[in-house]
């Protein structure tokens, strides 16, 4: 998988994330630590649908 930008929900600052820096919890979650604050975060990945293959963060 590619590098995943996604923003800390506790220090809001951009964290980018490769593949080796995160875990997977489920099939559609992510779980990681923040570079910034070290706050233990989880994403859902959206994998289907319309929004699976749109821009991220806004770009």
């Amino acid at each position: 998988m590619s590098t995943q930008v996604r923003t800390c929900p506790k220090c809001f600052r951009l964290m980018w994330l490769k593949s080796e820096q995160y875990e997977w919890v489920d099939n559609v979650t992510i779980r990681t630590k923040c570079p910034h604050c070290q706050s233990t975060v989880r994403f859902s990945l959206i994998t289907q649908g319309a929004n699976a293959t749109g821009p991220k963060m806004g770009h």
